[in-house]
């Protein structure tokens, strides 16, 4: 079981659980996806659905969706979405206990990064501690990713998460990235931690899947 998340929202979280999900798949690994909340629909939990070809209901893969694409403490509130922390932990709980049971492997996914508030000040690495899993972290290779980066991976570590490793998802393309090997080798050395994949596209990419298992 693996936490996906990231230093940001749109750096590329869903598109890197598909290739993870869609390659264990091809492996033969029984692998299931869950994505606790979700906000500005059901797009990432579509994906997950069509990629693993799951007849897993959507609730289940979801259970906590809201409509706007807001930060969820916010669409709760302007949503009038009535419900407490502990029903909201409750429900993913549930969701993740029923799935865990029925994949050998499963990916859970975050909503933007790691300090995004789901209600009152329970933050999303509150939920990866809550769900006690390792993280994986999606990161990007421009300009200001050694410091989302490592400031991700130190939020986490002081939350007590063991951080397995960063993947680079290019939504910039390498070519386009001065001395990018310079910026992975610092993100490596100043946060001692281990850059197990890049991913150019969804044909091109190396991943230490070992790493993920």
């Amino acid at each position: 079981m693996i936490f996906v998340t990231g230093t940001d929202t749109g750096v590329g979280k869903t598109y890197v659980s598909s290739i993870l999900a869609e390659n264990l798949k091809k492996i033969g690994v029984n692998v299931g996806y869950l994505k606790p909340v979700e906000t500005g629909g059901r797009e990432d939990t579509l994906t997950l659905k069509n990629i693993l070809k799951t007849d897993d209901d959507l609730d289940l893969m979801n259970p906590i969706n809201l409509k706007l694409p807001l930060s969820p403490n916010i669409a709760f509130e302007v949503e009038n979405y009535n419900i407490s922390l502990d029903e909201i932990k409750e429900k993913i709980k549930n969701a993740y206990n029923i799935l865990k049971e029925k994949y050998d492997f499963l990916i859970v996914e975050g909503a933007g990064g790691v300090c995004v508030p789901i209600k009152e000040n329970f933050l999303m690495s509150d939920l990866i501690k809550f769900l006690d899993l390792d993280a994986v972290v999606v990161s990007r290779p421009n300009l200001g990713t050694i410091n989302h980066t490592l400031l991700t991976v130190e939020h986490l570590r002081n939350k007590g998460i063991n951080v397995r490793g960063v993947i680079i998802n290019c939504i910039t393309d390498l070519s386009e990235v001065l001395y990018y090997e310079k910026t992975f080798e610092t993100i490596e050395k100043v946060g001692n931690i281990e850059i197990i994949g890049i991913v150019k596209n969804r044909e091109d990419f190396e991943i230490d899947f070992e790493k993920i298992m």
